[in-house]
């Protein structure tokens, strides 16, 4: 049965990243997922076949895959694709979704926008609206393999379109994508705000591709000052998160909620034998083989603002099943 709306879901993908905005009539969604029947699952089973706007942060393959599932099934309607361009991908993935996604605009039968800037302001939906935060002009002008003003190499990540979701007017999340320490830093510069109850962390939790773990999760969670910490994670993929980057949040963050969507390895070695209550009757990935911790997470919206799974009973669910647990 379709949850109620309005909601935001972080869905549990694995090892990837996708969040889903539904307002009574129109759908939003921020990344897709590796490639699988991931999103297209949370899809099918939420009733939905018109999604309004797809936006796809970068080229990783763990953003744009679920949406190779999508145009491949033929069962939704898209109304439109934005992307940011990336020289630097030369995956088979992204050259054949970047090309059906041309063919698409040509034929008519959908819209496709690439270039992802702070340029494009606040984009609306009824009572949903995206900020888009990052990247900034600068950088995307400068492109991949070029250097910033401090001579860092600009990767996809850089350039990674980062947005603060609203709903009437409220800043509900924070969607970091996979932002690098060269792209917050021209936030910075840039002085761009974005403070949020909510952040889902880029990169799944794992390292900054150089840069120090520690000092960016610092930075980043200095700059939003989050209630709510989501790793958008996948239990068999790289040990994320981080035991030192889910510190330095708790470090700078106190008394933060941390949630994972999968349970990892850091935290519990061995898997619970039995699925937990506190799960959504949402989509999740982790759910056939009780690989969940938070599963898919909600921002349920109304006059009061609902963060689910419920603390409480996912802290129970914590308590019995970890022995090593990151968030507590």
């Amino acid at each position: 049965m379709p949850f109620s709306l309005p909601y935001v879901a972080v869905i549990d993908v694995g090892h990837g990243n996708s969040t889903v905005l539904r307002d009574t009539s129109e759908t939003i969604i921020v990344d897709c997922g590796a490639r699988g029947s991931g999103l297209l699952e949370f899809l099918k089973k939420e009733g939905i076949q018109k999604i309004n706007s797809v936006f796809l942060s970068h080229a990783d393959q763990d953003h744009i895959g679920g949406l190779v599932t999508l145009l491949s099934c033929n069962e939704f309607v898209i109304e439109s694709v934005y992307v940011n361009s990336d020289s630097s991908k030369g995956t088979a993935m992204w050259d054949d979704l970047a090309y059906e996604l041309s063919q698409l605009n040509a034929n008519g039968k959908m819209k496709y926008q690439v270039g992802i800037t702070n340029g494009l302001g606040t984009l609306r939906w009824n009572s949903i609206s995206l900020n888009v935060v990052g990247p900034t002009g600068y950088l995307t002008s400068k492109g991949v393999g070029s250097t910033d003003r401090q001579g860092r190499t600009i990767t996809s990540n850089s350039i990674s379109a980062s947005f603060q979701i609203v709903w009437k007017e409220r800043v509900i999340g924070f969607l970091a994508g996979d932002i690098d320490q060269v792209g917050l830093d021209d936030l910075v510069d840039h002085k761009i705000k974005f403070a949020s109850p909510l952040l889902v962390f880029p990169h799944h939790g794992g390292n900054n591709e150089g840069y120090d773990n520690v000092s960016f999760a610092k930075q980043l969670c200095e700059l939003t000052n989050p209630e709510i910490v989501i790793f958008s994670m996948g239990r068999n993929k790289h040990d994320n998160p981080r035991p030192e980057v889910v510190g330095a949040v708790r470090n700078v963050v106190k008394g933060v909620r941390v949630s994972c969507t999968q349970l990892s390895k850091n935290c519990a070695k061995i898997l619970p034998s039995i699925s937990s209550p506190h799960l959504l009757d949402l989509f999740s990935r982790g759910k056939e083989k009780n690989e969940c911790c938070s599963g898919t997470f909600l921002i349920k919206l109304g006059d009061d603002i609902e963060y689910l799974p419920e603390i409480n009973s996912h802290k129970e669910f914590i308590a019995k099943f970890t022995t090593t647990p990151l968030c507590t």
